[in-house]
């Protein structure tokens, strides 16, 4: 593992202890990626998406994620904040491949429980609309 991917996940498990750390990774992280929107192509979506879940999840909207998947998701989001990582951010056109190659990795992992917030989402959207 490497040491940025290790100093992430030790990051995610101090920053899941709080509720408000956690809400504050999670906004942060998704303006983060409207910001490098262009830059990040379908990423963005993909990150704010993980943003989002998180947010759910500490506000108490969403309490069925499984530890294993709030640890990778938290985890992909510090690493994705920290500028400074295996490839640093500010060189252009490759700083951000890394990123992208955990948030790809991450995805595919959590795919499962993605797919339940996104249908949960969803449902929470139509129960609205219907009010």
């Amino acid at each position: 593992m490497n040491p940025f991917r290790r100093q992430s996940l030790a990051r995610a498990g101090r920053i899941l202890q709080s509720v408000s750390a956690s809400r504050w990774l999670a906004t942060l992280a998704g303006q983060r990626s409207e910001k490098l929107a262009n830059r990040l192509g379908e990423g963005a979506g993909q990150l704010k998406l993980l943003a989002l879940m998180l947010y759910d999840w500490a506000a108490g909207r969403y309490p069925n994620l499984p530890r294993t998947t709030l640890l990778s998701i938290t985890g992909a989001l510090v690493y994705f904040m920290m500028p400074l990582d295996a490839i640093p951010d500010p060189i252009l056109a490759l700083g951000l491949l890394d990123d992208l190659g955990v948030l790809a990795k991450v995805w595919q992992q959590c795919q499962a429980d993605i797919v339940k917030y996104q249908d949960w989402k969803q449902d929470k959207e139509g129960e609205t609309s219907e009010q």
